[in-house]
């Protein structure tokens, strides 16, 4: 039983097997990636526009944990505006 790794004889441990299907290589692992990109990317532009913005007001730099609540309120409602929109158009 000692010889035995995970069911295999220790003969068995350095060869090589085949994979059925892998004609099909490589794999599409995600099939919307372009447009899973493309609606990031829209989303990054629209959480950038609202820091850019309120960051004149506040003269530094900010990230989005340190907007208040309404601002933060408005940056969801607006992301999620982008998302049903782009999703609306395919």
């Amino acid at each position: 039983m000692r010889e035995q790794i995970g069911g295999m004889v220790p003969q068995e441990v350095g060869m090589r097997i085949a994979l059925p299907g892998t004609d099909d290589l490589p794999l599409q692992v995600v099939p919307e990636w372009e447009a899973l990109v493309a609606q990031s990317s829209e989303l990054t532009q629209v959480i950038d526009r609202h820091l850019d913005y309120e960051s004149i007001y506040q003269r530094w730099s900010l990230s989005p944990s340190e907007l208040c609540r309404k601002k933060k309120a408005n940056l969801i409602s607006d992301a999620y505006t982008v998302l049903q929109l782009r999703s609306a158009t395919g």
